[in-house]
């Protein structure tokens, strides 16, 4: 399969999100081991909203590619974002596809982008205005999977998966 047909259809970002959604859970059990160290439950947390920020972000892009919104520029994927605007922002992603959210999964979006845009890889925030901005919300609560399980499964459906036939022909 080439890397166009692979870019513009959504059943490759969502097979992606889901990929991205299990293994944030797997580190999330990690971390609640009784046995982990401080090192790897501060990781693992870390690492666990990162990936689950990644594979949110990979069901916007499927809901991109399905609605033909993604593009294709010298021969990679085209920044969708104005500039000044980080590609990782999920708060700016869940406006793009213009599907309505709740209070609580936009504040879920935001603080996923925390970790998308540093706080997965970074010890410090790059920007001092992000290090002020994002101060309360390193944090992580059980029920984020069931919020982002749930928004995954609506946007996939919206992205044109049907539970009984599966995803539609792949466009090229």
């Amino acid at each position: 399969m080439d890397f166009h047909t692979k870019l513009k259809n959504a059943e490759f970002w969502f097979t992606q999100a889901s990929q991205m959604f299990e293994a944030s859970k797997a580190l999330f059990n990690s971390m609640t081991s009784k046995d982990s160290s401080d090192e790897l439950r501060v990781g693992a947390h870390k690492g666990s909203l990162f990936l689950l920020g990644i594979a949110t972000e990979n069901a916007f892009k499927g809901v991109l590619a399905f609605k033909e919104e993604l593009k294709i520029e010298n021969e990679r994927l085209k920044p969708i974002t104005p500039k000044g605007v980080s590609p990782h922002d999920l708060e700016w992603l869940s406006e793009k596809i213009g599907h309505t959210f709740s209070e609580k999964e936009i504040e879920l979006f935001k603080r996923l982008s925390v970790y998308t845009i540093w706080a997965g890889k970074y010890g410090t925030p790059l920007k001092k205005s992000e290090f002020l901005k994002d101060k309360g919300a390193l944090f992580q609560s059980e029920s984020d999977y069931d919020v982002i399980s749930d928004v995954i499964s609506r946007l996939k459906i919206e992205a044109g998966f049907n539970k009984n036939s599966g995803w539609p022909s792949l466009r090229s």
